[in-house]
């Protein structure tokens, strides 16, 4: 059975779970060597590797599966997330805390649906920090293996407190990609993420569409069936629903709605909505 959380001196709970976040692949030994360097600071850590298929760049997908998966672990984790094309110049690091989780990422808007939650407590991570903790010239390329990882060892064991990071800050960097635009009982979006099966996630929240009825649902100009889950269509049947990361998806029975309808992150996404049900909204 797992150990529980622990308690340090400092009193923030630590589970000794580390989660990466990276678009790295697996073809080299990037994330290999990011997991050496947790493990070189805290050898009891317990790592996860939520992915490393992210769309190399991507900052929107690693924040989508970010802020969606945090919940389904341990209070006490540390998530770290390196998506990180900025990698050498002169932008920040960032930590979160929220919802009793820690979060480190490169302060790109990565980690900016997490920072906006209430209660979220916002630090830049300072370089007299890092020094202090031997971290010290790390490489101008990889900074997931030579700064990121080290800290996510020290934090997951507890011994650095959240405070010590750095200052607090109110100025990190915003989400930069567009909402969906709301058009009268019409809303509009797009896809921003394809799985492994080619089913296209959407950035259309549940919450825009439920309670309403959904009289069209469109990707890529394609109409689609609304239904409650895969099953509810033969094999072969292009659908769309909302899925279990509460947003809008569209999906191919037995298939690839990706390959099927042409998508692609970027498709647009339409629907339009009906009245709301009696007793709704």
């Amino acid at each position: 059975m797992p150990a529980p959380p622990q308690v340090p001196a400092g009193g923030r709970s630590t589970s000794g779970v580390v989660s990466l976040t990276t678009d790295f692949g697996v073809s080299e030994p990037f994330v290999g060597l990011v997991k050496a360097q947790i493990l070189a600071r805290h050898p009891a850590a317990r790592i996860v590797d939520l992915t490393h298929g992210v769309p190399p760049f991507s900052t929107e997908a690693a924040a989508f599966w970010t802020e969606r998966s945090h919940r389904y672990f341990p209070p006490g984790s540390v998530h770290v997330v390196v998506v990180d094309p900025g990698v050498g110049t002169d932008r920040r690091l960032l930590a979160v805390a929220v919802d009793d989780q820690l979060f480190l990422a490169p302060d790109n808007g990565v980690l900016g649906p997490l920072a906006g939650l209430p209660g979220a407590k916002v630090r830049a991570v300072a370089a007299s920090t890092l020094l202090e903790l031997g971290i010290r010239e790390p490489s101008a390329t990889f900074h997931g293996r030579d700064v990121l990882g080290p800290l996510a060892g020290e934090l997951s064991s507890g011994e650095v407190p959240f405070e010590k990071l750095g200052s607090p800050c109110d100025d990190w960097v915003r989400p930069g990609w567009a909402p969906p635009e709301v058009l009268g009982k019409t809303v509009l979006g797009r896809v921003i993420i394809v799985d492994h099966y080619g089913n296209c996630f959407s950035n259309i929240e549940s919450q825009s569409i439920v309670p309403y009825e959904v009289k069209r649902v469109s990707f890529g100009g394609h109409a689609l069936p609304w239904v409650r889950t895969y099953g509810d269509r033969p094999p072969g049947t292009g659908i769309a629903l909302i899925n279990a990361f509460g947003v809008l998806e569209a999906a191919w029975v037995e298939g690839s709605a990706c390959r099927q309808l042409g998508l692609a992150p970027g498709s647009p996404v339409e629907v339009e909505l009906g009245r709301p049900p009696p007793g709704g909204g």
